[in-house]
């Protein structure tokens, strides 16, 4: 996929989080887009860096566009992407257990370090009451990288080899 895709990708995923997303919460959770985006570029595409790069600018924009603090959102995106750099060296991409498993590491890695950083910073909420909505942010979260992944690699990956075949009789 071209960067100004992925690009695209994430300024939707950042232009629709904080408005519209509302509209679709399950008992109040809502995935966090920007995460989602940037594991799963991370772990799809292995030569560019898109995770990494598009991760760290949108989270950078997104703090300080909404939050009180700036950094811990790019922090956190940028380590959780740079780990996931390193596990997909071990791991099947096409394997969609894989990315399940890869994702919920990241969900909790990334939510610890979030809560971590803005606590550095005097953010008075507590561990648990972070950690009491991560299964359901992070089950809602793993559904829409699912259904981003199907989008993204599955069905492109099955109409080219769809559309090769007519070729060859």
């Amino acid at each position: 996929m071209k960067h100004w895709k992925i690009g695209l990708l994430f300024l939707a995923a950042f232009l629709i989080q904080p408005s519209l997303l509302n509209l679709i919460s399950i008992h109040g959770y809502t995935p966090n887009l920007i995460l989602c985006l940037t594991i799963l570029t991370t772990f799809l595409y292995e030569r560019e860096m898109f995770g990494v790069i598009y991760g760290t600018a949108f989270g950078i924009l997104y703090d300080i566009m909404y939050s009180n603090v700036v950094g811990p959102m790019p922090i956190s995106l940028l380590l959780v992407a740079l780990g996931i750099v390193i596990i997909r060296e071990y791991t099947n991409i096409e394997n969609i257990i894989n990315l399940w498993a890869v994702s919920i590491g990241s969900i909790l890695a990334y939510y610890f370090l979030n809560w971590g950083l803005h606590h550095l910073a005097g953010n008075p909420v507590g561990f648990r009451f972070v950690f009491n909505s991560v299964p359901w942010i992070g089950l809602y979260s793993l559904a829409v990288i699912t259904l981003l992944y199907w989008l993204m690699f599955r069905l492109p990956a099955r109409r080219a080899k769809y559309r090769y075949n007519r070729y060859i009789r």
